[in-house]
């Protein structure tokens, strides 16, 4: 799909029941139509060319099963459920946690939207598809708030995920992607704001098809002592290009970057990270893995950046890829920008295949060799699912990792 294709999409999913709403999505309709795939930093894309990246995208009539709500409803989650970009879910009423539609909340102007990425402007056409939550000051969510988002019909959904933590407020969000084989693309952006004492875990998994494209930006403020915790999973998918902004505005803001990639034939995974340290005594730490096969690629470009202002800080990233098949290829850019000088930070990458000590280690207490393999394989993926802290997201979220593990990787096939 060419730009004027989206183009035309765009033009036809906008409502002008909205005057607001239809005169922003005209504005950046416009915008897109003269800007097109045009980026502030050719670099960031370097390895993922958005133009094919829609190019890519083959569009059919077909529609997968018809499919209920219901049946992806968990009695230990908070559940908001979304089938080609509406809200199909009655809306959980829980104490100290309100959800608003994207419509509503633009009507409120009760949030803002930024350029960040090639394809802000055409998601801001088609804006209209998504929640925006907000968590009461001072107030613990005790069940993990679940976005599921299905798509069962070809072409481009992109939500909008708005998540305002008020001071001291404390909550676990897990967004899942999937799709039902379907040939499309979801354009997503996601805001975070977090104040003072807020704590948010940020949980993004993406499940697509061998036909599935997924582009995501997700933007994040943290004030004063506040956490936020984010961790990005692609377990599949065609292609997967993920953004990650994190800002941290002040004194004991804290952020936390984990990133896993499971790549197969020819899936093509990239995943950007900035971190901005723009205050004294913040900190931050970011691991990033990989575990690749066939001829699949997977990318990590982490960036932390270190302004004059912010000293006294702690930073550590880290990359690490694990290659199954001689084909396939691991990119690793980690990168300090640090501009002041009292700060402690770190950074290093490994590529690499499975051991053939560790093999032998596991061998020599009775372990067959394919066992080993699978063991150590495990091993290496869930070291970031347990940087999940919240005991039920983390189980479901490893429960989906261990059965992509296992139906995804031949272990010790011949390549």
């Amino acid at each position: 799909m060419n730009r004027e294709a989206m183009a035309e999409l765009a033009k036809k999913n906008i409502d002008t029941s909205s005057k607001d709403l239809s005169d922003f999505k005209l504005t950046h309709l416009e915008l897109f139509k003269q800007k097109g795939f045009t980026q502030k930093d050719p670099e960031a894309y370097k390895f993922t060319n958005i133009a094919s990246f829609m190019d890519a995208l083959e569009t059919s009539p077909y529609e997968g099963d018809e499919i209920r709500f219901e049946n992806y409803l968990d009695q230990n989650f908070h559940s908001v459920v979304f089938i080609d970009g509406v809200l199909k879910s009655p809306l959980p009423i829980v104490a100290g946690l309100s959800f608003t539609s994207i419509s509503d909340a633009f009507a409120k102007k009760s949030f803002s939207l930024i350029e960040n990425n090639p394809l802000s402007h055409f998601h801001h056409a088609l804006l209209g598809s998504g929640i925006q939550i907000e968590i009461a000051s001072k107030t613990k969510i005790e069940k993990p708030i679940r976005l599921v988002n299905i798509v069962t019909r070809s072409g481009i959904t992109a939500p909008t995920i708005i998540i305002k933590a008020q001071p001291f407020s404390e909550a676990s969000i897990l967004e899942e992607n999937y799709d039902q084989a379907i040939a499309h693309a979801v354009i997503s952006e996601s805001y975070v704001h977090i104040e003072a004492g807020a704590i948010i875990e940020h949980i993004q998994l993406s499940h697509g098809s061998e036909s599935a494209l997924m582009h995501s930006t997700t933007q994040a403020y943290v004030g004063r002592d506040g956490k936020y915790n984010n961790l990005l999973l692609n377990l599949s998918g065609k292609l997967n290009r993920r953004n990650l902004g994190l800002e941290l505005l002040d004194s004991g803001a804290h952020g936390e970057s984990y990133n896993l990639y499971l790549t197969n034939k020819t899936e093509h995974s990239d995943i950007s990270t900035v971190i901005h340290h723009r205050a004294a005594d913040s900190t931050s730490n970011q691991i990033a893995k990989g575990i690749l096969d066939g001829d699949s690629k997977g990318i990590f470009t982490g960036k932390i950046h270190i302004y004059p202002q912010a000293q006294r800080v702690v930073s550590g990233q880290l990359n690490k890829n694990l290659l199954l098949s001689n084909k396939a290829q691991a990119h690793s850019q980690p990168q300090l920008e640090i501009f002041a000088d009292d700060v402690k930070c770190s950074h290093g990458s490994t590529t690499g295949q499975l051991s053939d000590d560790e093999v032998f280690y596991f061998m020599a207490r009775g372990i067959p060799a394919e066992k080993a393999k699978i063991l150590l394989a495990h091993g290496f993926g869930l070291e970031i699912v347990h940087k999940i802290s919240n005991k039920t997201s983390r189980q479901k979220v490893e429960n989906i990792v261990m059965e992509a593990l296992k139906t995804k990787f031949q272990l010790g096939a011949s390549k």
